[in-house]
């Protein structure tokens, strides 16, 4: 498809999920380019937006398609004519299983960390696994994750388990190479949760972007405590001595995956073909593949954005929750 964008007179810049979003603004004038045209897949869903001269982020006045994105304000949303919603992206009922508010207090952090750790109904006294979940606030509120799992459990396409929804207070500083960060989810979070609530041990990290990061490194302090890591878009660029998820050259996770032998790990990522993220992802993929993990991995015609991210939550709690595994 061709998407005209013409240029607002009063902007400076344009944003998009090529850079996820206000990382890396191109500058606009439309004294100079008035308007241009992108080619984009028929199937189709990206977020682009203005910036103004005060720095604040404005949609394209002339599209009236808006984006529902929990991290920015009012941005556009383009939908191919080919574009199709998952059906489970968006929970049709209302979870109505139990949720726990727990605050613990973080040694490794030196602070008060809160989460929240949901069980489907009907569950509450059955040992179930554990999906820990990076970025919880937006997984829980805005995603709705738990209604998710309801949904699939209703049609019998997962298996149930406990969601733990884990709240970050600085999400780049914690979950970029940091150890403390992982300590507190190592030896406090995991800990607390698994004497709050009935387990079987089975355990999967989910998150997107830098919450996949976190994810994978998690598995990769402790390899033997986990079996399953979804993420979403995982920002998978840098190494502890070069934080730049944006505009590294390297990614420590590829190294680390290529110089280890292989571990019982699972893997499903998935990625957008129009983010700065898809080489590294295709990569890793490739990756895991030469291993022999037992891997899914999925790409849709989408950027860095929760719409996409919310299209694969089926795929991601079938694969991590399979209702043919032999451990139930």
């Amino acid at each position: 498809m061709k998407l005209r964008v013409n240029v607002p007179v009063w902007a400076t810049h344009i944003v998009s999920d090529l850079t996820d979003m206000d990382r890396s603004p191109h500058p606009v004038d439309a004294g100079k380019v008035a308007s241009f045209v992108l080619t984009l897949p028929d199937d189709v869903y990206f977020e682009y937006a203005f910036v103004d001269r005060t720095g604040a982020m404005r949609a394209d006045p002339e599209r009236h398609e808006r984006a529902d994105n929990p991290w920015y304000g009012v941005v556009s949303a383009v939908y191919g004519p080919d574009y199709r919603r998952e059906p489970y992206a968006e929970p049709e009922t209302l979870p109505v299983g139990e949720t726990k508010r727990i605050r613990l207090g973080s040694r490794h952090l030196g602070q008060t960390r809160r989460l929240s750790l949901y069980t489907p109904k009907g569950f509450e006294a059955e040992p179930l696994p554990v999906v820990y979940i990076q970025d919880g606030v937006a997984f829980y509120r805005y995603a709705k994750l738990h209604g998710v799992l309801e949904n699939l459990l209703q049609d019998g396409l997962v298996r149930p388990a406990h969601l733990a929804f884990l709240e970050p207070v600085n999400r780049t500083a914690e979950y970029g190479f940091n150890p403390a960060y992982r300590k507190f989810v190592l030896e406090e979070a995991l800990p607390e949760v698994e004497r709050t609530v009935s387990v079987t041990g089975e355990r999967t990290l989910l998150g997107a972007s830098l919450g996949g990061l976190v994810s994978t490194l998690l598995a990769l302090d402790a390899p033997e405590r986990f079996r399953t890591v979804a993420t979403f878009s995982g920002a998978f660029l840098g190494t502890p001595d070069d934080r730049d998820f944006y505009k590294g050259r390297r990614s420590w996770v590829l190294d680390e995956l290529r110089a280890r032998e292989r571990s019982p790990l699972r893997f499903y990522t998935e990625v957008g073909t129009l983010e700065w993220l898809t080489d590294v992802n295709r990569e890793l993929a490739q990756v895991l593949q030469a291993k022999g993990y037992d891997h899914r991995y999925a790409e849709r015609s989408a950027g860095h954005n929760w719409t996409s991210w919310k299209n694969g939550f089926r795929e991601a709690l079938s694969f991590s929750l399979n209702v043919t595994d032999e451990r139930v």
